[in-house]
């Protein structure tokens, strides 16, 4: 499986402060950030930047990753907001932080998923911040070439990716994914590598791929924009006492997201949707059929929590200080 798309990211577009965060693949012995996987034998990596100081708090956090984004866009800043948490904490990032910004709705044709998209309209009219829906038929999207060329471009095996890919081109500005969350679990006692660890799934870096084709400027996952933002949320009280728990634990992260960012947000509870409820049959077959393109871009790098904090650390012998965070068993 090759790809003549993808470039060899050196002076591409910066998609993370100082381009912190890379993904690539190991190829005899050598780390290829931004590649293009090849074959079956590259082995899906990741590597992250370095923290320049301690933490603030998880909100504090947020709003200066907002901040920080302002001064690195050169265009107006546009949420891709879908109607989930996730994307409404980085849109409120903005907003709270006194950074003008607009949000960019995808709604899908016969209203396939209002159940989604109405909680950012709703969002958005309470807020007083402006918006623009616009309308894919994602059935027809979904039948048509284009949909393929997405996935060939960006190597990409999931339907629902190549939406908001979609999304992405018809919006002006600079364009910003509430995504690059850390997701924590319990690998399990069966495991070779038991307890928690942060998982980094190729998948995903197909969002980060399209800005690489299109050869434009953005921030495909706001959590991950800086080192100190994903340390921040490591070390919330709820985040550590989660991923602290002896093992074996049946939770995850999901499990314990909203109340995390409830904390330092304003949200309101609601159902875990991903707007694609109703289409799960189409969605499953030309998942199945991307899954046959691309057989192994599926890959998932395990890293154990505790290693991922010190690997974010500005000092990583002497942090997380005992005093502001308790010490790390």
């Amino acid at each position: 499986m090759k790809s003549s798309v993808l470039p060899h990211l050196t002076h591409g577009p910066c998609l993370t402060y100082e381009q912190h965060f890379e993904f690539g693949y190991l190829r005899n012995g050598e780390f290829l950030a931004f590649a293009p996987r090849n074959s079956g034998d590259d082995i899906w990596s990741v590597r992250y930047g370095r923290s320049t100081r301690y933490p603030m708090p998880f909100r504090s956090e947020c709003l200066a990753t907002a901040r920080l984004i302002q001064t690195t866009a050169k265009q107006p800043i546009n949420v891709m907001f879908s109607g989930g948490v996730d994307s409404e904490v980085a849109l409120r990032a903005f907003y709270e932080a006194g950074v003008p910004v607009k949000a960019s709705i995808l709604k899908f044709k016969n209203d396939l998923n209002l159940h989604d998209y109405s909680w950012a309209v709703l969002t958005c009219e309470e807020l007083q911040i402006p918006y623009s829906l616009y309308e894919l038929d994602l059935h027809e999207f979904w039948n048509s070439p284009l949909a393929i060329q997405y996935a060939e471009q960006t190597q990409c095996i999931s339907p629902q990716l190549i939406a908001t890919m979609w999304l992405v081109d018809q919006c002006e500005g600079y364009c910003v994914l509430g995504s690059g969350e850390n997701f924590l679990h319990d690998l399990g006692p069966d495991s070779s590598r038991p307890g928690w660890h942060l998982s980094e799934k190729e998948k995903i870096a197909a969002w980060y791929r399209h800005f690489i084709v299109r050869n434009r400027e953005g921030c495909p996952g706001f959590f991950q924009f800086t080192p100190e933002l994903m340390l921040s949320w490591l070390l919330d009280p709820l985040a550590l006492e989660l991923w602290r728990r002896p093992a074996p634990s049946h939770l995850d992260s999901l499990s314990t997201k909203f109340r995390i960012y409830r904390q330092h947000f304003d949200l309101r509870a609601r159902p875990k949707y991903t707007g694609f409820e109703k289409v799960l049959p189409e969605d499953a077959a030309l998942r199945a059929e991307l899954q046959r393109k691309f057989p192994h871009a599926n890959g998932i790098v395990n890293t154990k929590v505790h290693d991922l904090v010190k690997m974010l650390s500005f000092d990583p012998v002497n942090f997380p200080s005992p005093r502001l965070f308790g010490e790390l068993s």
